[in-house]
């Protein structure tokens, strides 16, 4: 086998297997070379093969590290943000089905954001739902809310571990969702939610904070969405008379 060939296939293996997970840092060229006793040259035209499929990004001065590529998991999710739609409604759209894994149900002490949203001192003690998002057992991210305490929480463990936040909601509380508050930033993985997600420290996340309010303006949570690359939102909005 040609020795471009060779390294492509070792590579593409390693992250396609998940022995790779997507944020880790790639060998270096230099110690590629010496693994398959080629010349640099080579190495870096494997790379630079890898970085136009998908497989791999570049970093200058920080190295090179696997992405997910977008042909093994792409989920795109267009919002209307003229209607509420459940995030698991919007997957549906893509033909996609979101499952779950429970990682916390529990009181706890309301973080600054949330309690401020919340209208309660940092600190407050809140219940909190944590869990993994899934599509086809792929991890696609985590949700942590945080519920006003104002609310009788009476959730079977069936639920939590299978319905989404909406239907939680809307089916079992029997609160009708009127308004929502969002905005999307970026961070870096902390050690423990990469290890609840199953990615490398500090790789990339998409950050999507949400506040829920009922039709009557009271607030019923607060929360984050963490997405994994490459997952992606979608808008389209319109000017209407």
């Amino acid at each position: 086998m040609h020795a471009k060939r060779k390294i492509y296939e070792f590579l593409t293996a390693e992250i396609s297997s998940g022995r790779v997970k997507p944020g880790a840092r790639m060998p270096t060229e230099k110690e590629l070379s010496a693994q398959f006793d080629v010349s640099r040259s080579t190495v870096q035209a494997v790379m630079a093969q890898l970085v136009t499929e998908g497989y791999v990004r570049r970093f200058a001065g920080r190295g090179t590290f696997a992405c997910r590529r977008e042909d093994d998991m792409q989920v795109r999710v267009n919002l209307d943000i003229h209607n509420i739609q459940s995030f698991e409604n919007e997957v549906a759209v893509a033909g996609e089905r979101v499952t779950y894994r429970l990682i916390s149900f529990a009181r706890v002490a309301a973080p600054e954001r949330a309690a401020a949203k919340l209208g309660l001192e940092t600190g407050a003690e809140v219940f909190s739902l944590h869990r993994l998002r899934l599509i086809e057992s792929q991890c696609i991210g985590m949700e942590l809310r945080y519920f006003s305490p104002d609310l009788k929480l009476d959730f079977p463990t069936r639920a939590l571990e299978e319905e989404g936040g909406h239907l939680l909601i809307e089916e079992v509380l029997g609160i009708r969702i009127g308004r929502i508050e969002a905005a999307l930033r970026a961070e870096a993985a902390t050690d423990e939610d990469a290890a609840h997600m199953g990615i490398t420290p500090h790789a990339p996340l998409l950050v999507r904070s949400h506040t829920l309010y009922d039709t009557a303006e009271k607030v019923i949570l607060h929360g984050d969405s963490s997405y994994v690359q490459p997952f992606s939102f979608r808008y389209t909005a319109s000017v209407r008379d």
